[in-house]
């Protein structure tokens, strides 16, 4: 059998996009077609003020040439229709200069940015909105990263979690919340998220990669719940093949939703956006709403 690789996923992608499919069929970058998806997600020990505690969590926007400005305002405007309490914003809000194909797919463009901030201009909660970099943040250079963070700081009040936490207190009762740098950098810590935290509160952490799990395992830290995306979903689905290529160690595991280890859950996004190809296939774009229970 042969391996799956990055490029023989994007050439049957292509290929696959002009099929009839059976399924959830074939989405392009129409905004009419993004999912909202609402879970509850419970958490032993949560205090009682923090019940029905509701997250939007929006992720992978990839502004880019071809993921439409539409696209991501609309994803914007319905986490917003859901009022939540916290906006989570877990990475990859451009598409880095990934090499395939003997190309060039993405790269930072300022004018992309700028429409993706425009459009998201009404994205504000009660309790903030928080912000992890992804992989394709990191491959645009340090100056881009910088660009990226001042300008989600300045227009759209992100407060950026690099390998640290915020406090949200509501009632007299506390929760955690950390976030680190994408699991692929080098500057990825988990023990600087945790630096001064109380192990026995409830902990959320925010990471692009949702491999971080193998992070929190070895140095045995207590997370309640992960908010990541990455994986897309695998974006294009293809019925009886299933997933041609999934960005994690773990395989289809984390490829979407949620999913338990032990005490940990994980909530995996599939993503606002696209890569490579402008299309999903049996694998619509999310916007999540999670509900603390």
């Amino acid at each position: 059998m042969k391996k799956w690789t990055r490029r023989r996923f994007i050439v049957n992608g292509v290929r696959a996009s002009a099929l009839v499919v059976i399924g959830k069929g074939v989405f392009n970058t129409t905004s009419g077609q993004i999912e909202v998806v609402k879970r509850e997600v419970r958490l032993k020990g949560l205090p009682a003020t923090f019940r029905g505690f509701r997250i939007a969590l929006l992720s992978d926007l990839h502004a880019s040439d071809i993921v439409s400005d539409e696209l991501i305002g609309t994803a914007a405007d319905l986490a917003m229709k859901e009022r939540p309490d916290m906006i989570a914003l877990t990475g990859d809000f451009v598409s880095g200069p990934t090499k395939f194909l003997n190309g060039s797919i993405g790269g930072f463009k300022k004018k992309n940015l700028d429409s993706c901030i425009d459009a998201m201009a009404n994205l504000k909660a009660p309790y903030g909105v928080y912000g992890v970099l992804g992989n394709h943040d990191f491959w645009c250079g340090p100056e881009a990263m910088k660009t990226i963070m001042d300008e989600f700081s300045k227009r759209l009040g992100v407060i950026w979690l690099r390998n640290s936490s915020v406090t949200l207190e509501k009632d007299g009762r506390k929760l955690d919340i950390l976030g680190v740098d994408d699991y692929w950098a080098n500057s990825c810590s988990l023990n600087r998220a945790y630096d001064g935290l109380d192990p026995k509160k409830i902990k959320i952490l925010l990471s692009h990669n949702p491999d971080v799990n193998e992070m929190i395992d070895v140095e045995r830290k207590r997370i309640d719940l992960v908010l990541s995306g990455h994986t897309h979903g695998g974006q294009v689905v293809l019925p009886l093949i299933g997933v041609p290529y999934m960005p994690s160690k773990y395989g289809t595991k984390y490829a979407e939703g949620l999913v338990r280890d032990g005490e940990r859950q994980t909530y995996i996004s599939r993503g606002v956006g696209h890569l490579m190809v402008p299309v999903r296939i049996n694998c619509p774009p999310e916007v999540s709403i999670l509900t603390l229970v």
